[in-house]
């Protein structure tokens, strides 16, 4: 004998199905009747280049939009949205969205939501759909030699041309590189003018006479992630030189500020978030003050441990300045553990008539010394090395490097090449690299030896060879006193001071 219950599961299944579809649908299985909505197909179309989502809404709640979304990085976007007031008091509503603003070599996901006029809404499941073309998969820069490196992939459809594009912040676009082989997936841009962000995406010509573009990508050499005041400077009679820390130290900047009677000195540590790649924080380590002041506060420089050599070359820091009389003085710093150990000035055998100093060290831990129109050169000892006339009386700013002194002057750079003989420097053989619309104030060198220039208005960037092939303009504020300086080697941090004591600092 059949089972009559049989009969009944089976009128129940089909009553199930069957409901979902029509108003009428059995109360004991949906007593209220619930809105309900589904992507019947979505798929990229070639011939016209666009993805095209089909769906169907079910239900009697009024629908006041249906809502297109695409997910971005950070969730979901409202892509497109119609009205849903015409469609109701019909149960069944279908419709098509089409989306034109595609991503090339990506997968993107649609879902469609039914907005109810009355309040809350239903959404889709998210599906999938590959887009045809080369995604930018890589970009690299290179703040030594100024160069983007772009890697591209395409995930399908046939490219004939691949078209880099690149764009100022907030500008139009430009083509860069053009090529029709298809086994080219990179290319290297050396022909950025500024330090002005940049907008780069990879076009994607295909087979079909469609182009696509790939999600763009922002760029910047150097990016500003940090300002805030060391301590506040009063007066023009007050001062503030930075240079690198002790590579032994937690701090990886000093900044020394010498006012009449006190030299205030302080170790600083700096941390990039990892989370955000545009925000810095800053701690001081230590500080020391000296009540009595050696030298006349601006007559005063200073200089760390290079950002050039190997850590564990010197783990010293120096300052030299003025007395009351003019003798040249050097003082030096020497920290364990973040305390000062060391703070006696000697004096050296020379008496100046200008009013500052200007000190640098090279590899070999010489003193360069600059004041007075002559450029003295002392061993480590404190013995002479040689003794040369400038052809100006007071620098603004000297570096060493690599058997390469630079000397800035109020309206331009020398690049002097040091001939030795033993340990003697027997001559210097100057060449002017810098042309005179540019008003040095200071400067810094990188650790592959390019020089960085601060000047009123601007930073520039020369090579080694000091051929200048970059720059960038400074925020506002006085900077015709300020500072440069690189953190060590592990940050490569780019720190500008100004007027009042303030820091703005970048990021390669």
């Amino acid at each position: 004998m059949k089972n009559p219950y049989l009969h009944l599961v089976f009128a129940c299944a089909a009553g199930i199905l069957i409901g979902c579809y029509n108003p009428q649908r059995d109360l004991s299985i949906d007593p209220y009747n619930t809105p309900l909505i589904h992507i019947i197909d979505a798929a990229y179309e070639a011939n016209t280049g666009m993805v095209a989502v089909q769906w169907e809404y079910l239900g009697q709640k009024r629908v006041e939009n249906f809502v297109l979304q695409r997910r971005d990085i950070s969730g979901f976007r409202n892509i497109e949205r119609t009205s849903g007031t015409s469609t109701n008091g019909r149960y069944a509503t279908a419709g098509v969205f089409q989306d034109s603003e595609l991503f090339a070599g990506e997968r993107l996901q649609y879902r469609v939501v039914a907005e109810h006029s009355e309040g809350g809404q239903v959404s889709t499941s998210a599906v999938e759909v590959l887009i045809p073309g080369a995604g930018l998969r890589e970009i690299r820069r290179n703040p030594v030699a100024f160069t983007v490196q772009l890697g591209w992939e395409a995930e399908a459809g046939e490219v004939v041309t691949y078209e880099v594009i690149r764009a100022p912040a907030g500008g139009d676009y430009e083509t860069i590189f053009v090529t029709q082989d298809a086994q080219q997936t990179s290319f290297s841009d050396r022909s950025i003018p500024d330090n002005r962000p940049y907008v780069y995406a990879i076009r994607s010509h295909l087979s079909t006479g469609v182009k696509h573009t790939s999600r763009s990508v922002r760029m910047q050499f150097y990016r500003e992630v940090g300002r805030y005041v060391v301590d506040p400077l009063i007066g023009a009679n007050e001062r503030m030189r930075l240079s690198i820390a002790d590579p032994y130290s937690e701090a990886d900047m000093l900044a020394l500020i010498v006012r009449p009677n006190q030299t205030l000195f302080f170790y600083l540590q700096h941390t990039l978030s990892v989370d955000m790649s545009n925000t810095l924080s800053h701690h001081l380590v230590s500080s020391d003050a000296q009540n009595a002041g050696y030298f006349r506060p601006k007559s005063v420089d200073l200089v760390g441990p290079s950002s050039l050599e190997e850590v564990g070359a010197f783990s010293r820091a120096y300052i030299s300045g003025l007395d009351s009389i003019g003798r040249v003085g050097i003082v030096r710093i020497e920290w364990s553990r973040n305390i000062r150990t060391q703070w006696a000035p000697s004096f050296l055998n020379w008496v100046s008539a200008s009013s500052h100093v200007r000190l640098a060290q090279d590899s070999q831990r010489r003193f360069y010394i600059a004041t007075g129109g002559q450029l003295r050169v002392y061993s480590v000892a404190r013995s002479p090395v040689g003794a040369f006339d400038l052809e100006y009386k007071d620098p603004v700013d000297i570096a060493v490097h690599k058997g390469v002194i630079w000397i800035a002057w109020i309206n331009g750079i020398q690049r002097g090449l040091l001939h030795f003989s033993g340990e003697r420097l027997s001559n210097i053989t100057w060449e002017v690299v810098l042309h005179p619309q540019i008003e040095p104030r200071a400067f810094a060198l990188n650790a592959a030896g390019q020089i960085f220039v601060l000047d009123r208005t601007q930073i520039h960037v020369f090579g080694a060879n000091g051929e200048e092939f970059f720059s960038w303009p400074l925020p506002s504020g006085a900077f015709s006193a300020g500072d440069l300086t690189f953190s060590r080697p592990g940050l490569n941090l780019l720190h500008l001071s100004d007027e009042s004591g303030r820091v703005i600092t970048y990021v390669p």
